[in-house]
């Protein structure tokens, strides 16, 4: 019986760990995604404003 147990709170660790990780993980690539954003806004408008003068 203990033997069961303790392998639910490993189990339930282990998803633990793994949901924070994916958490850490998607916020990690949101924070790519809005500075590769950015980086694409600036060069496209540092291209219109080459084209337009």
């Amino acid at each position: 019986m203990p033997f069961l147990a303790v392998l639910l709170i490993l189990v339930g660790l282990f998803f633990g760990i793994g949901g924070l990780f994916d958490l850490f993980v998607g916020t990690l690539k949101l924070v790519f995604y809005v500075i590769a954003i950015l980086f694409l806004g600036g060069g496209i408008m540092m291209l219109l404003r080459k084209i337009r003068s």
